[in-house]
């Protein structure tokens, strides 16, 4: 257990494995080990979670977690897109071990977390958005249950790839082949209905589970559930207001950010995603703009006439017509978002009511995370990518009552790397030797952070260009500081989080920081060669490795 004035005591940087034969990996040999629910979003970013603070939304379901156990404030991604920080989370290796840096598919030969709790006599289940390659990539030898979208699943209609096999009891009827499809429902709430059938079956079997539960919500292009799609879409900017860097004008910055295309003005597909003319024809509201010219099809697949650019205006007003797109941009974005995100705090309320109608409550872990975080149009942008905080930080809550205080806040830099070795070791479960995390369990509880605990860690995302012109760049943060190198343009960026902590000002050519600048590159190039990057994945692209690189094969 770690509060705010505690942490400040813990130090080190803690690249390595986490130690065997622990006080909970002894304690849980002699009694029932705990099951394991672990709850993941895809693209849910803590700054829409009340429990860490939002402005935007209530989040009730979630701020159980946090009530009941613990929120942690600095869970991060090591590469914050959906694929990779996935196998990084089930390999428990960084992205230049696991093989997976980009989109491309995981490799089968590689053991994930879940045989390694299967090893050890847990029932094993993965249920939901895998994202990782189709049904080739699982390891039946890993999960006693498995059940995967296609790609990134569907809001409605949900359908899954198993195997007859591999059906969770209870929905057999929807099975036909390979596929099991459920018409007519909601991807949230038919999780949640899976995950509980997977569950009884692994009551019934009389064994501890570690079951992973990973919605599709909140995921582009935002489609809510008929539950919230009327009632988050009637809502104004006073009720979900701007963020403060929204016209963030990129001044002093490297380069990149400033040529990336995932701005909420420019990138955001205006039917697609914004649903314009659906919004305005079901009586959606913006101030100065006559819905009229959506229902006549005037302005279909275009931005309102009244704020359209035009060359011939002053530039004043096409300045404030620029500002007036953006904020319709991010209002139809947060409307549709948020309407998804709250079926996510209704499917986490009902499966810890579910949990405590088993009488399993307080024999159960419930862990609630997101892929990464997400840009909420901070700094105009939406999506992921960049070493920001908005983009780097994950929400991260767990719930244990026999080992975690309620209401506790823990600070200790934690990586998305650690989750594997977190998970055995509250199963007392001897970790993986392959694994480069380490677990925080003691960190939670009241044993405390460990003294040599981590103090910085090493951030890289591959990708040069692609749909979203984003910049392959590596980093290092610590609690105060984060250096960022764009290597394929050969820029830099130093920020100060104590003082400017949404990331205006760069630092990396100010006098007064070159000690600093110093200090962290040794740090950065430390801890890179200490995960095991050596460039192995250099000239990758977002689907494909580099096909002229000999990869070292660490699976053979």
């Amino acid at each position: 257990m770690t509060s705010r004035r505690a942490f400040l005591k813990a130090s080190g940087c803690g690249l390595a494995a986490m130690a065997a034969g622990n006080m909970f990996a002894t304690s849980s040999t002699s009694k029932k080990r705990p099951n394991i629910l672990f709850i993941m979003t895809d693209d849910h970013a803590a700054h829409a979670i009340s429990a860490y603070g939002s402005r935007i939304n209530k989040t009730p379901g979630i701020d159980r977690l946090a009530q009941e156990g613990v929120l942690c404030q600095d869970v991060f991604v090591t590469n914050s897109i959906c694929t990779p920080s996935r196998a990084c989370i089930l390999s428990g290796m960084y992205s230049c071990k696991n093989g997976v840096p980009v989109f491309n598919d995981i490799s089968p030969k590689l053991k994930t977390v879940g045989g390694t709790m299967r090893d050890a006599g847990y029932y094993t289940a993965l249920l939901g958005k895998w994202h990782m390659g189709g049904p080739h990539t699982m390891r039946d030898t890993d999960w006693d249950r498995w059940a995967i979208y296609a790609g990134q699943g569907q809001y409605f209609d949900p359908f899954f790839y198993t195997k007859p096999a591999k059906c969770p009891v209870g929905v057999e009827q929807h099975l036909k082949g390979d596929r099991l499809t459920f018409k007519g429902e909601y991807a949230t709430d038919n999780l949640t209905k899976v995950t509980q059938c997977v569950i009884d079956e692994a009551l019934a079997q009389d064994k501890p589970f570690c079951v992973f539960m990973l919605h599709k919500a909140p995921h582009r292009n935002w489609l809510p559930s008929d539950k919230y799609r009327a009632k988050f879409r009637s809502m104004t900017l006073d009720d979900i207001p701007l963020p403060d860097t929204i016209f963030d004008d990129y001044k002093g910055r490297a380069t990149p950010i400033t040529r990336t295309a995932m701005t909420l003005e420019h990138h955001m597909r205006i039917e697609a995603d914004l649903k314009l003319t659906e919004y305005f024809k079901e009586g959606g509201q913006f101030p100065g703009v006559d819905p009229q010219q959506y229902k006549t099809g005037e302005s279909t697949n275009r931005w309102p006439k009244e704020i359209r650019d035009q060359a011939n205006l002053d530039a004043g007003e096409r300045e404030r017509r620029r500002r007036e797109r953006i904020k319709l941009s991010y209002l139809r974005y947060m409307q549709d978002y948020l309407g998804c995100v709250q079926s996510v705090d209704d499917s986490v309320a009902d499966m810890l009511d579910y949990l405590k109608a088993k009488g399993i409550d307080q024999d159960t872990i419930v862990i609630y995370t997101a892929d990464q975080g997400f840009f909420l149009g901070d700094h105009g942008l939406y999506d992921k990518r960049f070493m920001m905080e908005e983009s780097l930080k994950m929400p991260f809550l767990v719930r244990w009552p026999a080992q975690i205080k309620p209401g506790t806040v823990n600070e200790d830099i934690i990586t998305n790397v650690d989750f594997a070795a977190f998970f055995a070791d509250a199963g007392g479960v001897p970790p993986n030797p392959e694994w480069q995390g380490r677990s925080f369990l003691p960190n939670l509880t009241a044993a405390g952070t460990p003294k040599d605990w981590r103090k910085s860690f090493y951030y890289r995302y591959y990708i040069q260009g692609g749909e979203h012109a984003t910049p392959a760049h590596y980093g290092v943060r610590t609690k105060r500081y984060k250096l960022i190198s764009y290597y394929k343009v050969g820029e830099w960026e130093l920020f100060d989080l104590q003082q400017d902590p949404e990331e205006l000002t760069n630092l990396y050519n100010d006098p007064k920081y070159q000690k600093v600048v110093a200090a962290l590159k040794d740090e950065l190039f430390r801890l890179k060669t200490a995960v095991g990057d050596a460039d192995q994945f250099y000239g990758c692209t977002d689907y494909y490795l580099n096909p002229n690189h000999n990869y070292p094969n660490v699976f053979d």
